[in-house]
């Protein structure tokens, strides 16, 4: 079940950000994009679970430089979240190598992925969310106060989440 995860959220993160850089007119950045996705399969396959690492950075600044200069942004937010997921997935699969005989690796993956999906699906939605709206004038202690309200909000989902 990870395994299935972790392949498909490379393939759409890296597919989503090379579809946006394309879309845009760099296609030789896009070729590189794709290149990353192959290699960081491979590179998990060969079990260098560092080369995932190394795999989110890129795909987090290639989004960020995407978002910067304008690109379409539909297609950079999937390409950051799969980064995301394909770095936090490679990390599960590894520290899944090292369970004993007796635990429930299946009750385990099931757990995690379900809260990875939660956690995906919000920042996505709220990512979308922020797209679609825009506050024109808005005081800087009240911004601070949304942004400490929306930490505290999902630091308490995360906490309640860790008990199921």
């Amino acid at each position: 079940m990870t395994l299935v995860a972790l392949v498909l959220s490379i393939i759409i993160g890296a597919g989503s950000l090379a579809y946006g850089y394309w879309q845009a007119g760099l296609t030789d950045p896009a070729r590189w994009i794709v290149l990353m996705g192959i290699v960081w399969l491979l590179a998990h396959w060969r079990k260098y679970y560092w080369f995932s690492s190394v795999a989110l950075l890129l795909a987090i600044v290639a989004a960020g430089y995407g978002v910067w200069r304008e690109f379409p942004t539909v297609w950079m937010l999937p390409g950051a979240l799969g980064g995301l997921l394909g770095w936090d997935l490679s990390d599960f699969a590894r520290r899944l190598g090292y369970a004993a005989p007796t635990d429930d690796v299946k009750d385990l993956e099931r757990k995690h992925l379900a809260r990875v999906g939660v956690v995906a699906a919000l920042g996505l939605g709220l990512a979308i969310l922020s797209l679609f709206i825009h506050v024109r004038r808005l005081a800087f202690e009240v911004a601070v106060g949304l942004i400490l309200l929306a930490a505290l909000g999902l630091t308490r989902l995360v906490m309640r989440l860790r008990r199921f």
